[in-house]
This record gives C-alpha cells, sequence and structure tokens, in this order.
C-alpha cells in the first residue's frame, strides 16, 4: 500500500487534495493507495498472456491480419471479442465476394476466446501505435497467429 507522500509523488497530486479525496471519492483513494499492487497484477497477466501467445497455432496469412487491422472492427468489452468473427462479417457483409474475408471469418470462429482477446488486443496496439502495415512488421508483430 502506497503511502499519501508516495501516491502524492507517483500521480504529481498535491498531498491536501488526497486528503479531500480521502473524504469525497474513497474509492479513488483507496485504488491510488493499492496503484503498486494493481501494477504488479497488470505485469502479471502480461506475462501470462505472453506465454499463451507462444502456444498459438497459427493459421492466418498478412494479408488477413492487414484486412483485420485495416477494417473499422472495435470490441468494447469481452464478449463481442468472443462474437468477433460474426460482427466482422456484418460489418463487412458488401465485401462477401472475397474468399478471403470468409478464410479470415474461420480462423477467427475457430480460435478459442483468449486467441481471439491477444489477437485483438495485439491489433488494438498495432493501430494505437501507428505501425507500418508493412508485410515485416506484420511477421514480427504477429508471428504466433500466421500460418507456418
Amino acid at each position: 500500500m502506497l503511502s499519501n507522500s508516495e501516491i502524492a509523488k507517483n500521480f504529481e497530486v498535491r498531498i491536501s487534495t488526497l486528503y479531500n479525496w480521502r473524504k469525497t471519492k474513497p474509492r479513488l483513494y483507496r485504488y491510488l493507495q493499492d496503484a503498486d499492487y494493481n501494477f504488479e497484477q497488470t505485469q502479471e497477466i502480461n506475462a501470462l498472456l505472453d506465454r499463451l501467445a507462444k502456444e498459438i497455432e497459427g493459421k492466418m496469412n498478412v494479408m488477413e491480419i492487414r484486412f483485420f487491422i485495416r477494417s473499422k472492427f472495435t470490441a468494447k468489452n469481452l464478449d463481442e471479442i468472443e462474437r468477433m468473427h460474426r460482427m466482422l462479417l456484418r460489418l463487412h457483409h458488401r465485401e462477401l465476394d472475397s474468399e478471403m474475408i470468409f478464410d479470415l471469418y474461420e480462423h477467427i470462429e475457430a480460435m478459442s476466446l483468449m486467441e481471439k482477446y491477444i489477437f485483438y488486443k495485439r491489433v488494438s496496439q498495432f493501430r494505437q501505435e501507428g505501425r507500418e502495415e508493412s508485410d515485416e512488421e506484420i511477421r514480427e508483430y504477429f508471428g504466433e497467429f500466421l500460418a507456418s
């Protein structure tokens, strides 16, 4: 648990503000006190996801992943990630003459929820970082999802 001075230093907040938050925003205050624990938990979860990603048997190709990155698909919660393959089809129903979309649909449908989660988080991070969509960059970033 962090002290008020540690919270003030880490989050650039005045101690008087923290005392005020302790009374007016007790949930926020408790969260900040446990910030070091929350950070450690997040690191552990990310390490676990990295290990699980190494067990993924990739079936996609670079073109499919690039298509997904460029798509307007976004998920707001885990349920939407679980239904990602269906939502992707709805989003691109006008392009259904493309065999690649059906292949992508089947590859995503075959993924476990954990694989879908890891894939979607990678896509989100890739988009957010504004990475170049070159074949090399996609191979490096999404290697586990690519067919051998």
